[in-house]
């Protein structure tokens, strides 16, 4: 997998270049003038609702005087920014804030997990998927609906382990492992999984155990953070995705952000270190099978 994505690649490329017309005080309507678009291309090209391409590109960078190396860099993004995404064949069964979220995860080299429901569905094995998705914690859903979402699972957890530059930590409550999903040698086989997961030097469990309480009253939660860029910085700011009663929603707010952040640090704080985690999940696990 790419460092980046095609999604936050169009994100940066387009706010680079709203960026750089503000710096250099032109208005959009002077854009437009200056290369003789409309005032509306202008527009959707800098909210992303079209794909930019290398020659308007061109144009506006020397419009802006854009000086090199930064000119060179954002043109190498223009081609990536129009690369076929891997979940595209899924768009008929997913929501359009899920769409925008998948897009920001594939593009992604750290994450933060906090799960207090189920397990984190790119931990998930086949059997818990799809189990978990027929259950109706996703809504009513249509058999052939139930089989989409889990291909859908079975394909994004397969990206996410087969990508070696994406860090991830995960804090699973304990409440998690004894919940019931499926029968119990599904379980058994969730919880093995999960240790199988744990030993990749990539990915990093931690388990809140239920006595300890929850230090921070936040929902269920993924933190994402992108690439550097060599002369640009960060590829994009680090992105927020809240689960909520109706899935969840992309939060791009910079202080929303750093308070999630905080409320993981002190989630991990009190939660059982990696190595302790691993042996209450093997002991879940024997609890599953006995």
């Amino acid at each position: 997998m790419a460092l980046g994505s095609p999604t936050v690649f169009r994100r940066r490329l387009v706010a680079e270049l709203r960026r750089r017309r503000e710096a250099v005080g032109f208005s959009g309507p002077q854009v437009a003038k200056a290369l003789g678009w409309s005032t509306s291309k202008i527009s959707r090209l800098e909210n992303g609702q079209i794909l930019p391409n290398s020659r308007d590109v061109e144009n506006l960078l020397d419009l802006y005087e854009m000086p090199e190396p930064d000119r060179s860099q954002l043109l190498a993004l223009v081609p990536q920014c129009a690369a076929p995404e891997w979940w595209e064949k899924y768009s008929d069964a997913i929501s359009e804030d899920y769409v925008g979220f998948l897009g920001f995860e594939s593009g992604a080299t750290e994450r933060w997990d906090w799960q207090s429901l189920v397990i984190p569905g790119q931990l998930q094995t086949e059997a818990y998927a799809r189990a978990i998705i027929g259950t109706g914690y996703f809504g009513e859903l249509t058999p052939r609906q139930i089989r989409r979402r889990t291909e859908l699972r079975i394909e994004r957890k397969e990206q996410y382990i087969s990508n070696p530059s994406l860090t991830s930590k995960i804090i699973i409550d304990e409440s998690v492992l004894a919940r019931k999903i499926g029968d119990e040698s599904l379980m058994a086989e969730q919880l093995c999984h999960l240790q199988e997961l744990a030993e990749r030097p990539n990915i990093e469990i931690q388990v809140l155990l239920n006595d300890q309480g929850l230090p921070v009253p936040v929902t269920n939660f993924i933190l994402l953070r992108f690439p550097e860029l060599e002369n640009l910085g960060e590829l994009y700011p680090d992105v927020l995705y809240v689960e909520n009663e109706a899935g969840g929603g992309v939060d791009e707010d910079e202080i929303r952000t750093h308070r999630y952040h905080l409320a993981f640090a002190r989630i991990s704080e009190v939660a059982l270190s990696p190595a302790e985690s691993m042996e209450c999940l093997a002991a879940r696990e024997t609890k599953w099978r006995s």
